[in-house]
């Protein structure tokens, strides 16, 4: 389990969503789910992307999300690693 952050931002202003955004990329970077193929821009990057939305999904549920939000940010965070 993650421990979460003192972070500097409120959750529902702009930044605030940034500053978790990459707390949880960050946190999937590390985890070895999270791999990619030399070859960039190919279909198969990630060699888990079911195992890396989780993830993304227990540290949205850690920060109090609801389904919703939790949709987004996962939506948005698998967008910007260039899983999806």
């Amino acid at each position: 389990m993650n421990l979460i952050p003192v972070f500097k931002n409120n959750l529902h202003s702009a930044q605030g969503k940034s500053e978790r955004i990459e707390w949880i990329m960050d946190e999937c970077k590390r985890d070895p789910a999270f791999h990619f193929e030399e070859v960039a821009y190919t279909a198969k990057r990630c060699s888990n992307v079911k195992e890396i939305t989780g993830i993304i999904e227990d540290m949205c549920r850690q920060l109090r999300l609801s389904p919703n939000t939790r949709k987004d940010y996962a939506e948005q965070i698998l967008f910007e690693l260039k899983i999806i």
